[in-house]
């Protein structure tokens, strides 16, 4: 887990908006949306908002690739 300077957050829930830091970025998973698929990438991320509550532990879908893949050393021979 990577952790982080304090990227600023917000989390709005309802009219309440409470404002707080990215802490951390940890591993990802694939975790597939139904048996046989192929699976979302997910992000952990750890939100710290102060005295509002406790540390909160995120997962959030990874953006999706950009282009192809990069040919790998393995795939140019």
């Amino acid at each position: 887990m990577d952790t982080c300077s304090g990227t600023p957050v917000s989390l709005t829930l309802g009219r309440r908006r409470i404002e707080g830091v990215l802490r951390a970025v940890g591993e990802f998973v694939d975790m597939p949306e139904a048996p046989g698929t192929p699976g979302r990438r997910l992000r952990n991320l750890i939100l710290d908002f102060g005295p509002a509550c406790a540390p909160v532990e995120v997962w959030l879908a990874e953006p999706e690739p950009l282009g192809p893949p990069a040919p790998t050393a393995s795939s140019r021979s």
